[in-house]
């Protein structure tokens, strides 16, 4: 059976348009998400990863607020289901797992299987992986995986190959799995 990795933050949820919300707030700035040109972006902004992680934890204590990054999860979910085993697969600091379990629900998507990892996702034991990062994307190509790349202003210096895939939206991940992952 196929091992489908879908990612939370930036796939299934918009958490970024809530931590620039944030950073506005406290700098007087006006950051939209395009603006956000690579993954790590809070370098630009001068301030340490551990700034950049204090924000991230207001950004999900206020889970409530974090929009989906498209409509109807639960059946785009369930189609990529069709296709495989599903995991909702998510590297994070263990302080805002409470609250991304409560978004998960509130979204439909409580019942899911959802596995926090510390390590490299590439290390995980999955064939496909619906993921934003380019750091991500590029370690799990090199690994010989596949990856559906849900296209965000961080990733556009990634390329599509033959095992990294640009996608819109998750119709779209379902499409390059069923037609270019599953024929192999």
């Amino acid at each position: 059976m196929l091992k489908i990795a879908l990612d939370l933050d930036g796939v299934l949820a918009d958490s970024i348009s809530v931590w620039l919300a944030i950073w506005n707030a406290l700098k007087g700035s006006s950051l939209k998400l395009e603006d956000v040109k690579s993954w790590d972006f809070w370098k630009e902004l001068g301030i340490t990863s551990g700034e950049f992680h204090r924000i991230f934890y207001k950004t999900w204590k206020n889970w409530q607020l974090i929009p989906p990054t498209e409509p109807d999860l639960v059946s785009k979910v369930s189609m990529l289901e069709e296709l495989g085993k599903v995991d909702i697969v998510t590297s994070r600091p263990k302080n805002t797992r409470e609250y991304v379990l409560k978004w998960l629900e509130r979204h439909g998507l409580g019942k899911k299987n959802i596995l926090f990892v510390k390590s490299n996702k590439s290390e995980l034991d999955y064939d496909v992986y619906i993921d934003d990062s380019p750091v991500n994307a590029e370690e799990i190509a090199s690994v010989g995986k596949y990856v559906a790349l849900y296209d965000r202003p961080w990733n556009k210096c990634v390329k599509n190959t033959d095992r990294i895939k640009r996608v819109m939206n998750l119709e779209e991940a379902y499409s390059f799995i069923k037609t270019h992952v599953l024929k192999l």
